[in-house]
Order: C-alpha cells, then sequence, then structure tokens
C-alpha cells in the first residue's frame, strides 16, 4: 500500500470521530474583572464560600478561571457560571502526586482543587479581595496575570490521544512517512476546552483507566510568544479529566488532573 494511499484509509476512519472544542487563549493584558476569564491572579471567590486549602491547611492558588457567559456554546459543557482550577504554588510538581494511585490522588484532589460557581455575584463588595495568588517570581507554571478569549473549533483524533490506536490501530507500526503526516496534520496542541488531549509522554487514560471513559475538560499547554508565558517544566502541558456523566451533572468534585514535559 502506497503512503498516499495509507493515509487517506487513515483520514477516513478518523473522519466520524471530529470533536468541536474551545480555544483558549491567552491574552497579555489584565482581566476586566474579578469575575473575568484569566489564568493566574487573584480568584473570583464569594465571601461567604471557603476557601480551597490542601491538607496541611495552606491555601491553593488559581491557575485558570472560566467564566463560560464568555465562552461559546459547546454541547455537553456549562453555559454558564465559573470554573475555577487551583493548585498549589510551592510544590515542583504543581499540586501532582506521583506517589499514590490515581484513584487515591482523585479522590483526595489534595494538591488540586475544581470548584465550580454556578450563580456569578458581580458586586464586588461581596467578593473577596485579599486571597492569595502565585509569587511571580516563583517557578509557578504561569509568568504573569492574563486575560482569556476563545473560539470555537473542531479537531480530529491525534496520534497523542489514546483513542487514536483504538481507532488506526498504533501509529508506531505505521510507515515512517506516514507517521510524521499524522504527528505534522493532527495535532491536538494548545489550551482548550473540550476536544482531544495533547502529551508530550503518554496518555494516561490508555492504561491507567482504558475501560473507562474520561473526556478532556480543560488543557493547558505551555507557550512563549505574543507575550504570554505559561510553561509546565520543559514545554510541558496540563490536562483535566472528567467522566461524562459527572459532567453531564456539572459535578467537578472527582476531577483527574495531569501534565506531563518532554
Amino acid at each position: 500500500m502506497s503512503v498516499k494511499t495509507e493515509i487517506q484509509e487513515i483520514q477516513d476512519k478518523l473522519q466520524p470521530h471530529a470533536l468541536e472544542y474551545v480555544k483558549v487563549i491567552p491574552i497579555a493584558q489584565e482581566p476586566m474583572h474579578l469575575w473575568s476569564s484569566k489564568l493566574a491572579g487573584k480568584p473570583y471567590w464569594p465571601k461567604e464560600k471557603t476557601y480551597p486549602c490542601n491538607k496541611n491547611a495552606e491555601p491553593l492558588v488559581l491557575l485558570a478561571q472560566i467564566n463560560f457567559a464568555e465562552v461559546p456554546t459547546l454541547d455537553g459543557y456549562p453555559a454558564q457560571g465559573i470554573l475555577q482550577f487551583f493548585i498549589e504554588d510551592d510544590d515542583e510538581l504543581y499540586g501532582l502526586n506521583c506517589d499514590i494511585s490515581v484513584d487515591e490522588a482523585i479522590e483526595q484532589a489534595d494538591g488540586y482543587r475544581i470548584i465550580y460557581h454556578k450563580d456569578v455575584i458581580k458586586n464586588e463588595t461581596l467578593l473577596e479581595s485579599g486571597l492569595p495568588c502565585a509569587a511571580l517570581d516563583s517557578d509557578f507554571p504561569i509568568a504573569n496575570e492574563y486575560a482569556l478569549q476563545f473560539e470555537l473549533d473542531k479537531e480530529f483524533p491525534s496520534p497523542t490521544d489514546y483513542r487514536f490506536e483504538q481507532i488506526c490501530g498504533d501509529v508506531f507500526e505505521m510507515d515512517e512517512a506516514v507517521g510524521e503526516y499524522l504527528y505534522d496534520n493532527y495535532e491536538s496542541m494548545g489550551s482548550k476546552i473540550g476536544g482531544y488531549a495533547h502529551f508530550t509522554q503518554e496518555d494516561p487514560r490508555g492504561y491507567e483507566k482504558p475501560d473507562e471513559k474520561w473526556v478532556l475538560l480543560f488543557q493547558l499547554d505551555s507557550q512563549d510568544d505574543e507575550g504570554v508565558d505559561v510553561m509546565w517544566g520543559d514545554c510541558g502541558v496540563a490536562n483535566f479529566f472528567i467522566e461524562p456523566s459527572a459532567l453531564q451533572k456539572m459535578d467537578f468534585s472527582r476531577v483527574w488532573y495531569n501534565w506531563d514535559c518532554s
């Protein structure tokens, strides 16, 4: 079989598996309000709520905040409210615990927390103003506070997503030219809501939970351009996965956090 024919057959197999997703675009400017979408900085937080801490009672810091009123409609994901991703900022693994099982990490969610505010308060007198945020001179993955913009798009499975092998077979057993074409044209890099995940190493869902369906909730990729500096180790990427049944109920109490780098 020629390389061209093999590529065409793979494209035909991938075609039914296209997914819509939302591109998350960091902008080198300050967000307008405490409730605006952003990376890092001081989070939106109602005064009557208990702020997330780790097991040592140390406050977590904001990694990302998404106000879905600013996000294009994405089927299956929130249409309103604020979703926040908190992690530890004084840990070299940014709250990721590699010494326990994935199930334990998900249940404990000690070094990270995902918080959803269904109703958004737009009165700053009712919001906390003195909350912790990551020190800009630390090794936190995000160098500054950045506003976010969003765009709806569509993508196909990439060779780094474990579902690719289920659909098309092992890319490493294909002709080298075919593999190069697939990595060049079906990448899933970039920050996003939904869609297919990107990894610099290996998709942990493929070997940790191959019989379960965990979908991508949010991905924050490394970036160093347009005045934006986001860096996970050596040009890595962070992923947050959720079970579809939990996402349908807008239950973010069990989210799987992972990041890797090259």
